[in-house]
């Protein structure tokens, strides 16, 4: 098992930039460089920058021109580099990652070098008798070299070479690799070097734990590519190319797995940090909604390269993924009681937007608990949203029946996709059920005030079939049926008629009263005519209507079998409270039924006259000496009649106007 933890010493050589600022590489010197060789070329870096040159000159040694630096550094780059081959444990590391001097590639074109390489690392190393020696062999240094130059093509390779060309690097980098670590060779030389170099800080140094933590190195490396590919827009898919590169070896399962959670791991902070800064309950709405975009917008990123890099299913995921989730869904419920206060927040955008987050919240979220946790609060700022805005339009509509049926079908309309959702979210719940019966009851009123204004049957029963499978309760659909019922028999006999009926009396004046009437209120009345049945119509107010029926039947007239419609049902109330505290109840009143009567001989004006009568013979009763005298007793007796008389008015009256 490969060591997961790497020596402090060696952690300076994971970073993505290993190859680029290597202090050989952009110095010009041999990894072999003595003290004196490397104090010649300070002093050449400080002559040429005495001199203006903009470079401090071309490399002292053949092999540095293997992968020359592009741009060619300046002399304040040279310098560093040469700062740090002053440290023995930083030179150590970088003549580690270089090339090692070969006597049959020194001084030759890189092309030559790498033929040289792969023919002596093909060979067989039991054959190959340096092998067996505390030397180095050739094979050694030339598996060595080559890992080297596969790993420094790989990590410095462009994206437009294309997918198989980088994993084709990348394998062949691996390969060498793993040669390395089982060719003692390899460290052999390793060892020697830290001899040669003989200083007392190279004491921790040793070959043995270079080996075991080399392959946490180049994993680490690895993966710090993957997370800057994922970054990237459409960069997923070269990320999870990667990350199947590295999980290939799976010798190293454990070791991939930490160096992918070591890179991650400044991501899944920043995202705990921002989740940790959003606003509580009881600030601004207005501040909360921005929060709650702010985090998503965020956050974003960080979630899609953790999803990238360690998969959707890793635990350093989910916790992100769920705290972001469980940030906005607090957002969201502030947001939405903070506006609670508000005399009516229907079609408020901060509603919609919060519901908007609770959306992309689920999405997000990753485990259950969390998930349904904004779920129910998504349901019920649906069903509040959807009950608010079946009161406002139901008063609206009471307002100006004659529209209602058009803001009928625009409620249904509207809430039509929500109520959807709502289904989708707790399609069990007696919640549901109660906010489909009260947009079922909200679009009735409506159809039916719509009906008794304009008597339009063909709309309001297309209105009340369509509102008839949104209802649930048994006394809903009772309601809704018998509506359904009145206006089809009304329709069946209305088609005995004559289709324009011939107006008697007055245009425009109702025949009972004299108010002005609109056109459409007319009264149908059936006649037998020698040509067959025919209908007439009689102009007739709202007021007069009841009576008017009355007298007619009387006159063995028959009316128009249509009657004022009823709603007369309210959803079903369960009571519940759920989690998310923004809940708006809504109430509707019953429809009143229509009044009639109000005109007739048991009207105001009988009344008011016969109680005036009774109050005026008692006062005079009291002025001929009460029951004491006969004029007194007479005057008492007629007060007593007339209030009689009055109180049955009044009873048959009342009795009229309930029907």
């Amino acid at each position: 098992m490969a060591r997961v933890e790497v020596p402090t010493w060696l952690r300076d050589a994971m970073d993505k930039e290993l190859y680029r600022r290597n202090a050989f590489r952009v110095s010009g010197l041999a990894v072999t460089a003595t003290p004196r060789e490397v104090r010649r070329r300070v002093s050449e870096v400080r002559a040429a920058e005495a001199l203006g040159a903009e470079r401090a000159g071309g490399p002292a040694a053949g092999e540095a021109r293997w992968l020359a630096p592009d741009p060619v550094p300046d002399h304040i780059a040279v310098r560093e580099a040469l700062r740090r081959l002053e440290d023995p444990v930083r030179r150590v590391v970088d003549e580690f990652f270089w090339f090692w001097p070969l006597a049959k590639t020194d001084g030759t074109e890189l092309t030559r070098a790498r033929k040289v390489w792969t023919r002596l690392a093909s060979g067989d190393a039991s054959a190959d008798p340096l092998a067996r020696t505390s030397t180095p062999s050739p094979r050694s240094i030339a598996v060595h070299n080559l890992a080297v130059l596969h790993h420094t093509e790989a990590l410095e390779a462009k994206a437009f070479l294309g997918a198989g060309t980088l994993r084709m690097l990348w394998e062949r980098a691996y390969l060498y690799w793993r040669l390395v670590l089982a060719d003692d060779g390899c460290w052999q030389w390793l060892d020697e070097r830290i001899h040669v170099l003989d200083d007392p800080r190279l004491r921790t140094v040793d070959g043995t734990a270079f080996r075991e933590a080399l392959p946490a190195v180049l994993f680490d490396l690895h993966a710090q590519l993957a997370v800057d590919a994922a970054r990237q827009r459409g960069g997923e898919d070269v990320a999870q190319q990667h990350v199947s590169l590295m999980r290939g070896l799976k010798e190293h399962d454990g070791v991939v797995d930490a160096a992918l959670r070591r890179v991650s791991a400044p991501l899944a902070a920043a995202i705990r940090n921002r989740t940790e800064a959003v606003p509580g309950p009881g600030a601004d709405p207005a501040a909360l909604e921005r929060a709650a975009d702010s985090l998503l917008a965020e956050t974003k990123t960080d979630v899609q390269v953790l999803r990238a890099v360690l998969g959707k299913k890793h635990a350093v995921v989910a916790d992100a993924a769920d705290e972001v989730a469980g940030a906005v869904n607090a957002c969201a419920v502030a947001c939405a009681n903070g506006l609670t206060s508000n005399a009516s927040t229907a079609h408020d955008p901060l509603i919609n937007r919060a519901a908007a987050h609770l959306r992309s919240a689920r999405g997000l979220a990753a485990s259950g608990d969390v998930r349904t946790l904004v779920e129910k609060n998504l349901a019920v700022l649906l069903s509040n949203d959807i009950l608010l805005e079946c009161k406002e339009i139901v008063e609206r509509g009471e307002r100006s029946p004659a529209r209602a049926a058009e803001r009928a079908s625009g409620l249904l309309d509207t809430v039509e996709p929500r109520l959807r959702e709502l289904r989708e979210l707790r399609p069990h719940a007696p919640e549901t059920d109660q906010v489909r019966d009260a947009v079922a009851a909200a679009a009735c009123k409506l159809f039916t005030e719509y009906a008794n204004a304009t008597r339009d049957r063909v709309r309001a029963l297309a209105g009340y079939r369509r509102v008839l499978p949104l209802a649930v309760s048994e006394e809903g659909r009772s309601v809704i049926r018998k509506n359904i019922d009145t206006l089809e028999r009304a329709a069946a006999v209305a088609s005995s008629f004559d289709t324009a009926p011939a107006v008697a009396g007055t245009p425009g004046q109702c025949f009972r009263c004299g108010r002005s009437v609109d056109p459409s209120e007319v009264l149908t009345v059936a006649q037998d005519g020698i040509g067959g049945p025919r209908s007439i119509g009689l102009p007739c107010c709202a007021h007069c209507w009841s009576a008017a029926r009355i007298l007619l039947e009387r006159a063995g007239l028959p009316s128009d079998p249509y009657q004022p419609l009823t709603t007369g049902y309210r959803p079903p109330t369960t009571g519940y409270r759920p989690r998310a505290a923004y809940r708006r109840p809504v109430t509707y009143r019953r429809p009143s039924a229509r009044s009639g009567g109000d005109e007739s001989w048991f009207g105001r004006l009988p009344g008011l006259v016969l109680g005036l009568t009774s109050l005026a013979l008692v006062f005079a009763s009291a002025l001929a000496g009460g029951r004491e005298t006969t004029a007194g007793t007479w005057f008492a007796g007629g007060a007593a009649a007339v209030g009689g008389f009055g109180l049955v008015f009044g009873l048959i009256d009342l009795l009229n106007r309930e029907k």
